[in-house]
């Protein structure tokens, strides 16, 4: 089932990893694969939701974003300096910071977004180091501004939220004069000397600086406005900022359309005053003056701010504790490639190589012991290896170490037109099986394994792995054929394939949405062909899930609406039909999915949950029913208050984890919980709950 990241598909693969600032959309929107198998993690909650039609300042969805694990840019690019907002924001201390904002009328709609956002970022802040957050504000202005050069709405450290709104609401913007530079240095100036920072050297210390436009320069001068100067000097600030422990990380906005051409003449200096302020006092820097950026956050726009539950630090001795205790035995890791030579491979869902693989990897997913790599990792790899011009066997080895994988299969489609399927082992590229199968995709991977266990010399491990699961008397039970109708076969592949692309891709890309009506096309006509048939029903459900998804972040509720009766309708027809898959485990996540999705049965979907996680399941199986256990304990997906029990969705978040680390959902919960490579600890120990809104739609 959907879980609260991007999903994959039902009995198989899978993908919002942090990204880059510059592709924030991507990192809000492409996450593991899991929903109805083929889920997504929706960025989606309750909350206020800002109208479509009407644009939310830059600041807005920028405060919304660097203190954020679900939402901050994993990687930097122009204007986010060397490290990432986290790197400062996670260490366990109480936190002093003054907020310095320049009131101008130039900072009108970006004064509005600073109000919208800030209690957000203020609570970001208290999920990363703790409640002791404390909170100042100063406004400058120009000389000769009513209110006057600068003012200071709340002038000591406090965390009470009434008092910081109340001081937020005067923060209005004002005319002044002479000019577009303003008083910057003014304002610094007074949040360093004036505020009560704390004396205690174990508290942490931070300005936070909003502003469009530079101070004067040092030589300005202007009879007619004599106070309009620079005041202190950068050296000075940053002496004095240094003195008392104080760090000046700064936000570059931008400006109105009045101040455009301004705006544009003075930008380069305005970025020299903030990166060295930030650079010299250990601060940063996010620059919202680059198109990249601000195209970026207008993807972060839309979303509603998730509500989240505390869980208890990670440890890397709680992921070992969980290696130890597990019984799960030696897993065999393969990947398998589109059935065409390497020079010519491509990855369309609708491309009979492509499918070949998708019929395969589909099948050997639903395995007990058999791991099986997404066909969107193995589309990265061959472009990186086609780029590298690597041919012949070293591809191949190459391949293999960089998937991690055990055994590549791979092949080609004759013109006959059998299929001829190779699996290669990754220790010197050379072909262990060979198989020849003139019918329908579907059943290529019975093929392959019965081979297998009939050529113990060419690999023991190989060989004694197929022995072993076509001797649990009949390999049907896991080998499913989705159909004996080769139209229908095809057109279920395609839905498949599609489906699995789309969730790789930024929900509301074009890209995105493209492959999402393939999918919906294919299963469609599948559906036309045979109206009962379960697979191709799930399928179709999975296809409306996202496109809800989709919808809803798009602010387009009537479709989001639609989108999920037919997720429902579908799930239904599928879950009466659930029997004639042979794979059972694909029958309990369809119940299960059914059940939770549907009919809201929550606690009867929670013990389909707990069945897919035993042992003997698929290892897909088992990562999902983990998967959407954790956030199903979190109090994701709208379950009562009362069945939220944190610790036991840490135990599922342990098990992902440990057992299954290189998966989409392990990266994101990574990602969430802020793992640190150094201390093997998690630093911000809260879980998203995305998937309310969405599933209450009715």
């Amino acid at each position: 089932m959907i879980p609260y990241v991007e999903s994959v598909f039902p009995a198989k693969g899978m993908e919002q990893r942090h990204f880059l600032i510059h592709d924030v959309v991507r990192a809000m929107t492409s996450l593991p694969k899991s929903f109805l198998s083929l889920a997504t993690i929706l960025l989606l909650t309750s909350g206020t939701r800002i109208r479509a039609d009407e644009p939310e300042p830059v600041v807005s969805a920028a405060m919304r974003t660097i203190f954020s694990p679900v939402s901050v840019p994993k990687r930097k690019t122009m204007g986010l300096l060397q490290r990432n907002f986290l790197d400062v924001g996670e260490q366990k201390t109480e936190l002093e910071v003054a907020v310095v904002v320049d009131g101008t009328n130039s900072m009108t709609d970006e004064l509005s977004g600073v109000r919208q956002s800030i209690h957000r970022m203020i609570a970001d802040l208290r999920r990363l180091r703790g409640e002791e957050v404390r909170v100042a504000l100063v406004i400058y202005r120009d000389a000769g501004s009513p209110s006057g050069e600068v003012e200071t709405p709340l002038a000591e450290f406090v965390s009470d939220e009434p008092t910081i709104t109340r001081a937020i609401e005067r923060l209005r913007p004002e005319s002044g004069a002479p000019f577009f530079y303003e008083l910057m240095d003014l304002g610094l100036h007074e949040a360093i000397t004036r505020l009560p920072w704390s004396e205690d050297p174990t508290v942490s210390k931070w300005i936070l600086l909003f502003g469009d436009a530079p101070p004067y320069d040092i030589t300005y001068r202007d009879d007619a406005f004599p106070k309009a100067s620079r005041r202190f000097a950068d050296d000075l600030l940053i002496s004095l900022a240094s003195q008392r422990g104080i760090q000046i990380h700064c936000v570059l906005c931008t400006s109105t359309s009045d101040t455009k051409e301004s705006y544009q003449t003075s930008i380069g200096q305005t970025r020299r005053v903030m990166d060295r302020l930030a650079s010299q006092t250990g601060g940063m820097v996010l620059d919202l003056s680059y198109p990249v950026i601000r195209e970026a956050l207008a993807g972060v726009a839309q979303q509603p701010q998730p509500e989240f539950t505390a869980i208890e630090p990670i440890s890397q001795t709680d992921l070992s504790g969980y290696q130890q205790s597990s019984t799960n035995p030696q897993v065999v890791r393969i990947a398998v490639l589109p059935h065409e030579p390497l020079e010519n491979m491509a990855f369309g869902p609708d491309r009979p190589a492509t499918q070949v693989a998708t019929a395969l990897a589909s099948q050997f997913s639903t395995i007990p012991g058999l791991r099986v790599k997404s066909i969107l990792d193995v589309e990265k790899q061959v472009r990186r290896m086609r780029a590298e011009g690597l041919n012949g066997p070293e591809a191949l080895r190459g391949l293999a170490a960089r998937m991690r994988v055990d055994y590549i299969v791979w092949g080609r489609i004759q013109d006959n037109p059998a299929i001829t399927s190779v699996a290669f082992r990754k220790n010197d590229g050379r072909p262990i099986v060979r198989v020849s199968h003139n019918g329908s995709p579907d059943g290529l991977a019975n093929v392959v394994l019965s081979a297998a266990a009939k050529s113990p010399g060419a690999d023991a491990v190989f060989s004694q792995f197929a022995n072993q699961v076509l001797k649990k008397g009949n390999s049907n039970q896991w080998l499913a054929s989705v159909s004996s109708n080769p139209p229908l076969v095809k057109n279920l592949l395609t839905a498949m394939g599609a489906l699995e692309q789309a969730l790789g891709l930024p929900i509301g890309s074009d890209e995105s949405d493209r492959m999402l009506a393939q999918a919906k096309a294919a299963a469609s006509l599948a559906i036309q062909t045979e109206p009962a048939n379960p697979m191709a029903n799930w399928l179709l459900a999975n296809v409306a899930y996202n496109q809800a998804t989709s919808y809803f972040r798009a602010g387009e509720k009537d479709q989001a609406k639609e989108a999920m009766k037919q997720c429902r309708s579908s799930l239904r027809l599928a879950d009466q039909r659930k029997e004639e898959i042979k794979s059972s485990a694909l029958q309990l996540e369809i119940e299960a999915d059914y059940r939770l999705i549907a009919r809201k049965d929550f606690d009867a979907a929670i013990e389909i949950y707990r069945q897919m996680i035993a042992p003997g399941m698929p290892e897909e199986t088992q990562a999902r029913g983990h998967w959407m256990l954790s956030g199903l304990y979190a109090g994701d997906w709208g379950i009562d208050a009362s069945s939220v029990e944190p610790q036991r969705s840490r135990e599922h978040v342990i098990a992902l984890l440990s057992g299954w680390p290189e998966r989409p959902e392990s990266d994101l919960l990574r990602r969430w919980l802020q793992w640190d490579e150094q201390t093997k600890t998690t630093r911000h120990n809260h879980l998203p709950r995305l998937n309310d809104v969405l599933v209450g739609i009715e």
